[in-house]
């Protein structure tokens, strides 16, 4: 079928967001050598809603919030952003920027565990080699250690930083029932950055370290809070506008190829062979898993329905 302009625009508005959440990894990684995670997490979200609530402002005016999108509204800004950041945070800055990337792209595998568990969606054969091949990537990650910077104690935070987006983003399909995408993540983010703001000023004595003011460190502060954060989410949400959330879902597996040279690039992170043959079997887990190579699957590899 021929591609409207409106799927054409909509793919660009894609690569530009698998582009800047695949370098937030990265950026955050970074930025743990001049905040502490948890003054990281509310800086960062407070910018970001600081960007986004007023854009909602200026195109919906004051719009009241039905009932019944408020509990939604709170369990994604719960678990997809207060916890999910604080995990993301303490994670990445325990572990190595490349491991991090690696474990964060099986978000859409542990999306398709829980949609059978949880929302009884159908389970095939296809999605159980996905999931089979994506935690084959993941064990080949933390098995080594050989990786500057890397723990095991910040790949399992890290991977709790996974967990918590996943289960966050179960509410957003309700949420989004009620009012729209953009309302939906604005609000979300200005409810988790007041817990995250909170947070921070009960567990913090110290707000930095040294060469914080910096000239890179507030750039990538600011491009991770105001780009990667807040024009990532408000560019996927327009884009799942025009050609739906399941085509829009399949640009988010080429965020951890981003990534992963990314910290090479940026972070002098050494790549290993490890990471390759991980990325590899990431890929395609993911791939299988969200039923992106269902079509290449043979007919006797799939259930019946």
């Amino acid at each position: 079928m021929k591609k409207t302009s409106n799927d054409q625009s909509a793919f660009l508005l894609l690569i530009i967001v698998v582009f800047l959440w695949g370098v937030n990894s990265v950026s955050i990684k970074y930025l743990t050598y001049f905040f502490p995670p948890l003054v990281l997490a509310p800086i960062r979200l407070t910018l970001a809603s600081a960007l986004l609530l007023p854009i909602v402002l200026y195109q919906y005016g004051y719009p009241k919030i039905p009932t019944k999108a408020l509990l939604p509204i709170a369990g994604i800004a719960v678990f997809c952003i207060f916890l999910h950041q604080i995990a993301l945070t303490i994670g990445i800055g325990a572990t190595s920027g490349i491991h991090a990337v690696l474990i964060l792209g099986l978000s859409p595998l542990f999306t398709t565990i829980f949609s059978v568990f949880l929302l009884n969606e159908s389970f095939t054969l296809a999605k159980g080699l996905g999931i089979v091949l994506g935690f084959s990537g993941l064990l080949l990650v933390v098995a080594g250690q050989a990786q500057a910077g890397a723990s095991l104690l910040g790949d399992g935070i890290t991977c709790i930083a996974t967990l918590t987006f996943v289960i966050g983003s179960l509410f957003v399909k309700k949420a989004t029932y009620y009012v729209s995408p953009l309302m939906v993540t604005a609000y979300s983010h200005v409810l988790a950055a007041i817990g995250l703001d909170v947070l921070g000023l009960v567990t913090n004595s110290v707000w930095f370290y040294p060469d914080h003011l910096g000239f890179w460190p507030i750039a990538v502060l600011l491009f991770s809070s105001l780009m990667s954060t807040a024009v990532g989410a408000l560019l996927w949400n327009m884009s799942i506008q025009k050609v739906g959330a399941s085509t829009a879902s399949l640009f988010q597996n080429a965020s951890p190829i981003i990534g992963i040279f990314g910290s090479a690039l940026f972070l002098g992170e050494e790549l290993h062979w490890r990471h390759f043959y991980a990325l590899i079997l990431v890929m395609i887990g993911v791939s299988l898993g969200t039923g992106i190579l269902e079509m290449s699957v043979p007919s006797w590899f799939k259930s019946r329905s």
